[in-house]
């Protein structure tokens, strides 16, 4: 079991694969349970694999030690083979990230909680990155008292174009109660546009 943390200073890769339906989805796992431990491949801290609730999506959450460890893997001949018959059945939306900032607990990777993850994809510009980042990270005090809220963190595209949080629930209902709240505008809506994938953490290849 891992977590996600600010101070691991890993490089947190979210791959968002989308397929016509679940037997895409089935494919995915497939082709990701094959893979050996996390600690057969050098900088490879912990693959989170979710499938999506919508039947659709497979999201891969990445933790590597490095830049460099995860370059050298997509330049491995079995990876972009992998890779390559993956995108005949799927498209891949890839955003490689840093955390800046987690809720207290922070969040911890376990298949065996059942959690809902949300991953909220905040979609801006290099120049409004701070703003919005500077509005994510200010916890919403109405999350503590949140019924079926656990936890999350805010990560920063390195590109300046994303800021992504990713957050666990206890259920869908709970998260959908919370969305529904009605709230004042917020200062940077006007700068962003969002995506939002509901999924179930349900296969994680770690270290043996």
């Amino acid at each position: 079991m891992s977590s996600i943390r600010v101070e691991d200073g890993y490089l947190s890769l979210f791959n968002i694969f989308h397929t016509e339906g679940a037997p895409g989805q089935d494919q995915l796992f497939e082709t990701f349970r094959g893979l050996p431990p996390a600690d057969v491949q050098p900088g490879l801290v912990s693959g989170n694999i979710h499938r999506g609730t919508d039947g659709r999506s497979v999201l891969n959450y990445a933790q590597w030690e490095s830049q460099a460890a995860y370059d050298a893997f997509r330049a491995e001949t079995a990876t972009k083979g992998r890779l390559d018959h993956a995108l005949t059945f799927s498209r891949m939306d890839s955003v490689a990230t840093e955390v800046v900032h987690t809720w207290q607990p922070a969040p911890r990777l376990s298949v065996d909680d059942g959690l809902l993850t949300t991953v909220v994809v905040i979609i801006t510009t290099p120049e409004h990155q701070a703003e919005v980042l500077k509005e994510l990270v200010q916890d919403d005090p109405e999350l503590a008292d949140a019924p079926g809220f656990v936890s999350d963190a805010v990560h920063r595209d390195r590109s300046g174009r994303h800021v992504i949080k990713y957050a666990q629930w206890a259920d869908e209902a709970a998260f959908r109660s919370y969305l529904g709240k009605q709230r004042s505008r917020s200062a940077v809506e006007d700068l962003i546009s969002v995506e939002i994938y509901l999924s179930r953490l349900e296969y994680i290849r770690g270290r043996s």
